[in-house]
């Protein structure tokens, strides 16, 4: 009936449009306040807007750093006498609980040992003997520089006695006497 049916379809679209534009255009904008008053008031000529009130400052505590996670280190015992010869260097695991305290665990001949590790004063007493024993001289160290002591045992009666000083970066060295009177340099970290 109307051939032309899609351009009137057009047209109607075309003003319908044009008829929103004009209807809106008359309109503006106000900005609200979040309780949905007006945040733009008229003001007469020559009166300053108040200035807004600042937003409410939130402070939440902090949070206290966890302690840091554990630091493992492989140790490396190497022999310093006839009886250590006999089973070789030694791989032994130091691992630092960053409390002053820690963990070692070795294999020897097919025994496992595990014990712990703690930091000591400068003036522990005895400390240097171990060292003194395997090395044959005093232990250099100074004062206030980390130190500690080591023991382990295994489930066939073997243990190890351990003493060490530790540098920068991780590492350390030290002198660990066994039960058998093997004697060993340590040395471990990064």
């Amino acid at each position: 009936m109307f051939p032309n049916t899609a351009v009137l379809r057009l047209t109607r679209g075309i003003l319908l449009a044009a008829g929103a534009g004009a209807g809106l255009s008359a309109c503006y904008v106000i900005p609200a306040n979040p309780d949905g008053s007006p945040a733009w008031q008229y003001l007469p000529p020559g009166v300053v807007a108040p200035a807004p009130a600042p937003a409410p400052v939130v402070v939440y505590p902090a949070t206290p750093p966890g302690p840091a996670a554990p630091a493992t280190y492989q140790a490396r015992l190497y022999p310093m006498n006839e009886q250590a010869s006999q089973s070789g260097q030694l791989l032994a695991t130091i691992t630092d609980l960053h409390t002053g305290r820690g963990m070692l665990s070795m294999n020897l001949n097919g025994e496992y040992l595990s014990g712990e590790a703690t930091r000591v004063s400068d003036g522990h007493p005895g400390f240097g003997t171990v060292y003194e024993k395997v090395v044959k001289r005093p232990i250099q160290m100074q004062s206030g520089q980390p130190k500690g002591i080591a023991n382990a045992t295994g489930s066939r009666g073997t243990w190890v006695n351990c003493e060490y000083v530790l540098e920068r970066g991780g590492r350390g060295t030290g002198a660990c006497l066994m039960s058998n009177g093997a004697a060993y340099q340590i040395h471990f970290g990064g």
